[in-house]
């Protein structure tokens, strides 16, 4: 009697563990990654000393508008969309550019979207409605002058 009740504890509890193993193993396969500002580069090779790197993000330190890339790190999806936030900050009443980007394997384009936003702090969602399992994703930024505009960084939403 002992055994069979034994035997029965030891099957619920490997039951439950079972339970809670496959709900860790979902959460698992989602992954929201983020990519900080500080990894954007200057997009034109003259530029180099204009755009500044610190620990909130990206900026541009001239008088006049340049342009940042910057890598978007994505969890490997089949597609086929892909959505993204892309975070930063603008002051005295400029306005931020930017594009995302997402190119196969052999550098074909396979789609784009862009906005611009002249919101203090932003959160601005982006969608791309054509994305593959071995896509390279990246983002343009053109930040106004004066350090006024800041790219905090983007987050790639695996849903």
């Amino acid at each position: 009697m002992k055994i069979n009740a034994w035997i029965t504890a030891a099957a619920l509890a490997a039951g439950v563990l079972t339970s809670a193993a496959s709900i860790d193993a979902r959460a698992a396969t989602s992954q929201n990654l983020s990519t900080h500002g500080s990894a954007c580069r200057n997009y034109n090779a003259a530029e180099a000393l204009d755009i500044d790197y610190f620990y909130r993000g990206v900026r541009n330190i001239s008088a006049d508008a340049r342009s940042v890339i910057c890598p978007i790190t994505t969890h490997p999806v089949t597609g086929p969309t892909r959505s993204f936030y892309v975070d930063g900050s603008n002051s005295g009443g400029v306005t931020t550019t930017c594009t995302v980007y997402a190119y196969s394997y052999t550098g074909a384009l396979l789609s784009s979207s862009s906005f611009s936003t002249s919101a203090a702090t932003y959160d601005y969602p982006v969608s791309l409605p054509t994305v593959s399992f071995w896509s390279f994703t990246s983002m343009v930024c053109t930040l106004p002058g004066n350090g006024n505009a800041v790219i905090f960084g983007a987050f790639s939403v695996d849903s």
